[in-house]
């Protein structure tokens, strides 16, 4: 009889996380894996990627020809008088100030761009999400950044990425255009 008591004890651990999400009206997703992992989410990230690795260049770029003007203006003031050269040093600081401001302008609206897509992914995706849980019969579905422990077998995550693909896809132009 004990055998009995332990093996249905056993069984009752092995066959409830197959139950749960049948009877569960709870399931859960990782959001930032829907992101980096559906091919919306990863073009959106490339592309982003992408602009901020050009900005990084022209950023290298201007600075190499800052430091080439700066090279020039050190040598002209052996040069020059102090009346002569003040004028040309405070047109360089000008000049390089000037550039610092619209490089980093440039910098938060590339993170400001990179946050609105993201943003808008997820408004985009909510009525997918919100598809995949209804035909789970689910009634609440929970960021797993919010929680502590849960069973795997009421992640939806997987699920939810081959529904993103199917339906946005990966045409990264078309939901740009969505987006704006």
């Amino acid at each position: 009889m004990t055998y009995f008591r332990k093996f249905v004890f056993l069984l009752s651990f092995v066959a409830q996380p197959l139950l749960a999400s049948e009877i569960s009206g709870l399931f859960t997703v990782d959001m930032n894996k829907l992101f980096r992992s559906s091919e919306f989410g990863k073009n959106l990230i490339s592309t982003n990627n992408k602009a901020r690795q050009e900005l990084q260049n022209e950023n290298e770029m201007l600075e190499s020809k800052l430091l080439s003007e700066e090279k020039e203006l050190s040598k002209q003031r052996k040069i020059l008088s102090l009346d002569e050269f003040r004028p040309k040093a405070l047109e360089f600081d000008k000049k390089v100030s000037i550039i610092r401001t619209e490089q980093g302008e440039k910098e938060v609206s590339l993170k400001n761009k990179a946050r609105k897509e993201e943003s808008e992914f997820y408004k985009r995706i909510y009525p997918l999400l919100y598809e995949l849980l209804l035909d789970r019969g689910g009634l609440v579905l929970i960021d797993q950044r919010n929680i502590i422990l849960w069973d795997s077998s009421v992640d939806i995550t997987d699920d939810a990425i081959k529904l993103i693909n199917q339906v946005l896809g990966k045409d990264i132009k078309s939901n740009l255009k969505l987006l704006n």
